[in-house]
């Protein structure tokens, strides 16, 4: 099942800069496609986006915006004043148990939802109400165009997409979301350049937003993530369940995972029948640098993850190359239990799902295979720079590595098995 999330209210007039005489009609002018409007302070840009048809743009003025804008069925182009300048945020928050009930009828009920993570608790109101995103575009049927603006504090995510054929996030800034700062879902034609992340860590020590840019359930992706800062999330840059994309000359640090690109077999909702094989993804020349945070991750949350640098768990035909990780290694807070996810510089490991947790008629994830790790440069992580899993008595959901792998050419000192380094 989706679940849903609330637009803000909207409300106030906007500006709408049109061509020369068009007629103006109920306060609002009329307008054709690649029309401009203009949200001034005190403003609603949902009620900009309400009145704006597909090619049209949302221009929206240096201020700061307490929103959560949803937009159904629309490609449109929402531009800010600078990521610093225009700032769309959700008032502050400490848990989820903090945030208001989402009423049962009425317009917040009745209003613009988007469709977003898997239940757990379809009675607990607080479903819907941790589920507000900055701006949040479902099924677009024109590219959708993010620039230039900043997000701040909501529950789920920043800016996110279902469903797009087209989908540009560039020189944005997003703070403390507990989900997502940027993702894709089930969409094409993917490109998340200039970005800056950053996680805030609402309950600590184990949440600090689940990735900061993130590429899911998206079979023919065609992603470019590049340029992008992202540090304090339990995953940095997140390739899950996709195949097609570039992962390169992205800063990222201060997160549990730096870069993950994983296969689950089961996406997100679940849906059984929609299962992409995660996989074909290049990850190149970023700086992956002190990702020591310490998280709980996995469907159970039974996976202890700390100073992990590039992981690719249960994909195929990956590249990572040209990279420098320095600094990959596990910090555990006090009273925490160990790490069980490997941790040091580049982990290539295959996991079964946990029992119990794999959802009825899905298909297990395939092994870690045909993946090149070559011409990276490490340092200072620990316990390895490279890992290639192998199952131990210890470790009984950890599976050996499938074929096509190749490890060579690397700057590097440790590595398990032995000899990788050589």
């Amino acid at each position: 099942m989706r679940r849903l999330v609330a637009a803000g209210v909207a409300g106030g007039l906007i500006a709408v800069s049109l061509p020369a005489g068009v007629a103006a009609a109920d306060g609002w002018r009329h307008h054709g496609r690649g029309t401009t409007w203009t949200v001034q302070p005190g403003q609603s840009i949902q009620a900009a986006v309400d009145r704006a048809r597909s090619g049209d743009t949302i221009r929206i003025a240096a201020g700061t915006y307490e929103e959560a804008v949803c937009v159904r069925g629309k490609g449109l182009t929402i531009k800010g004043a600078g990521r610093d300048r225009t700032v769309i945020t959700w008032p502050e928050w400490s848990s989820v148990a903090d945030l208001p009930a989402v009423p049962s009828s009425g317009p917040a009920a009745e209003g613009c939802w988007a469709e977003q993570e898997r239940v757990d608790n379809e009675d607990d109101p607080t479903t819907l109400a941790d589920n507000v995103s900055a701006l949040h575009f479902v099924d677009p049927d024109a590219p959708v165009v993010v620039k230039d603006l900043g997000t701040r504090n909501h529950p789920a995510n920043g800016v996110v997409a279902w469903g797009a054929r087209g989908f540009e996030v560039k020189d944005t800034r997003g703070v403390g979301h507990e989900r997502y700062g940027i993702l894709a879902a089930y969409s094409e034609r993917v490109s998340v350049k200039g970005n800056v992340e950053e996680g805030v860590v609402r309950s600590a020590p184990v949440s600090g937003g689940t990735a900061g840019i993130s590429v899911g359930d998206s079979e023919r992706a065609g992603a470019t993530v590049s340029g992008n800062t992202v540090r304090g999330y339990n995953i940095g840059v997140f390739a899950r369940e996709s195949r097609g994309g570039t992962i390169r000359d992205n800063r990222i640090s201060g997160n549990c995972v730096g870069v993950l690109v994983f296969d689950d077999s089961a996406t997100e909702i679940p849906d059984t029948t929609g299962h992409v094989v995660g996989g074909d993804w290049s990850v190149r020349s970023n700086r992956v640098a002190d990702n020591t945070r310490y998280c709980l991750v996995g469907r159970d949350g039974s996976q202890r993850v700390s100073g992990t640098g590039i992981a690719v768990t249960n994909a195929d035909h990956v590249t990572v190359t040209g990279n420098t990780l320095t600094g990959n290694r596990p910090v555990v807070p006090a009273g925490q239990a160990p790490t069980n996810f490997p941790s040091g510089g580049v982990a290539l490991i295959s996991f079964a799902p946990p029992p119990g947790t794999n959802p009825p008629g899905a298909e297990l994830p395939g092994l870690v295979e045909f993946v090149t790790v070559k011409g990276n440069v490490f340092r200072d992580n620990a316990p390895t720079d490279i890992s290639v899993s192998e199952p131990t008595p210890y470790a009984p959901l950890v599976l050996g590595p499938g074929e096509g792998i190749v490890v060579e050419g690397n700057r590097c000192t440790t590595s398990s098995p032995a000899g990788l380094c050589s």
